[in-house]
């Protein structure tokens, strides 16, 4: 008796990805977040903006950031850390 054929889940393909050219902004809240060893759901829910906004931000998957986003950001980092960041600390050019 022969068995059916198994199905495979297709494995992701390693992506590799280049650096940023100099003078493009680069988000930094990944770095961050691990100095003070936040979670992404922490800083969500410190914040008041969605999961899925935290984890392009730390991902760095974003074009633009409205100033609404980074002063939630800033109030939810200030909130778990009470450190009171800027947006330099978080945003910044790469070299």
């Amino acid at each position: 008796m022969e068995l059916p054929p198994r199905h495979t889940i297709p494995q992701p393909q390693n992506q590799i990805t280049t650096p940023p050219p100099p003078g493009h902004v680069i988000c930094c809240l990944s770095e961050l977040m691990g100095r003070h060893r936040l979670t992404q759901t922490a800083l969500a829910q410190a914040s008041g903006l969605r999961p899925a906004t935290i984890s392009a931000l730390y991902h760095d998957r974003t074009d633009a950031i409205a100033k609404g986003t980074l002063t939630r950001l800033l109030a939810g980092l200030h909130h778990l850390t009470g450190v009171p960041y800027q947006v330099g600390d978080i945003l910044q050019i790469r070299q």
